[in-house]
């Protein structure tokens, strides 16, 4: 995978060359890319593309700090700063090793962004100890100059679950672009694509207040209630949820697909969105219904699963993946 890894970081890499190494890392596991994210951590990182400016920016705001900071604080603060610096300098570190297409970097007006492509997803943990998990095709900002235990808001679009510190005196606020979120420390599912025609949130811990932008409506939710926004009328649902329902909420947080009765080629397809990668049923019906978890961070177990359920055998080209039925 060196070679190709290089090529990637040189930005010389073709479409093919992109997809073929998209699906080495979906199929290596996780030892495999914590040695290689090693490997490469610990190499010379090349920042000649990076301006000038820019350096010179970061490099004057860390000694400005020093220059102000008398107190034992100083290597907590110094450390931040250098963190902040790593964000605009080693992105392709986190990039190449396992998070394809997967951007976090710090804009110049001192916003930090996180987004997912297709068939991505990631863990973010904020500087006051929220979790997000996000799905695919989805993004999340906030100022860290502004970001504190005193004053937490995120903007947010897309699918996430959420694991919300817990602080009575200090709330969490998510702004969306047709509702906001308030929480105090909780869990919960929420979707919020801009091109759906609804938001839901749905709750498992602690309460949950949202706010129509438009009208200003609020309503408070309750653990085990799922609420839905129709963005058209502008109107509130709730209803409640199982026990079984929960676990459809909370895959994202375990890193699982949950399927229930569900036609082998929706699963199928979710797999191919998953890992970025096409794969192709030959002599198996796609009627067949599926009810079980896969693994969104293991592309070989997903196949060895499916394979053993289906009787059918795995191959991997260029192209993607085949799964084929076997004679008996």
């Amino acid at each position: 995978m060196n070679n190709i890894v290089e090529k990637y970081r040189q930005s010389r890499l073709t479409k093919e060359e992109l997809q073929q190494l998209r699906m080495q890392v979906n199929m290596a596991s996780d030892d495999e890319l914590a040695t290689e994210m090693l490997t490469h951590w610990q190499e010379e990182i090349d920042v000649s593309g990076v301006q000038d400016k820019a350096i010179d920016a970061i490099r004057n705001n860390v000694h400005a700090h020093i220059a102000q900071t008398h107190t034992p604080t100083l290597q907590r603060r110094v450390w931040k700063r250098l963190q902040q610096a790593a964000v605009i300098l080693l992105p392709i570190c986190l990039t190449v090793l396992g998070y394809l297409g997967y951007r976090q970097y710090m804009a110049y007006d001192d916003t930090l962004v996180f987004t997912t492509g297709r068939g991505e997803q990631v863990s973010i943990s904020l500087p006051d100890g929220t979790q997000a998990h996000l799905n695919e095709s989805s993004k999340l900002s906030y100022q860290p100059n502004s970001f504190s235990n005193q004053h937490r808001e995120i903007d947010f679009n897309g699918e996430a679950y959420f694991e919300v510190h817990h602080d009575l005196r200090h709330t969490f606020t998510i702004h969306g672009t047709d509702i906001n979120v308030t929480v105090t420390g909780t869990k919960f599912h929420l979707s919020s694509y801009p091109e759906s025609p609804t938001v839901t949130l749905c709750l498992l811990e602690g309460a949950v207040t949202l706010r129509s932008v438009k009208t200003s409506e609020q309503i408070k939710v309750k653990p085990y209630e799922l609420c839905s926004f129709d963005k058209a009328s502008g109107r509130f649902k709730i209803e409640p949820i199982t026990g079984e329902d929960t676990a459809y909420y909370t895959a994202l947080h375990h890193r699982e697909m949950v399927f229930h009765s569900t036609p082998l080629k929706q699963v199928i397809d979710r797999i191919s969105a998953i890992y970025d990668i096409d794969i192709q049923l030959q002599n198996i019906d796609e009627n067949d219904r599926f009810t079980g978890t896969l693994p969104t961070s293991d592309l070989t177990q997903c196949m060895i699963v499916l394979s053993k359920l289906y009787n059918c055998q795995v191959n991997t080209n260029e192209h993607g993946v085949t799964l084929t039925k076997k004679s008996r």
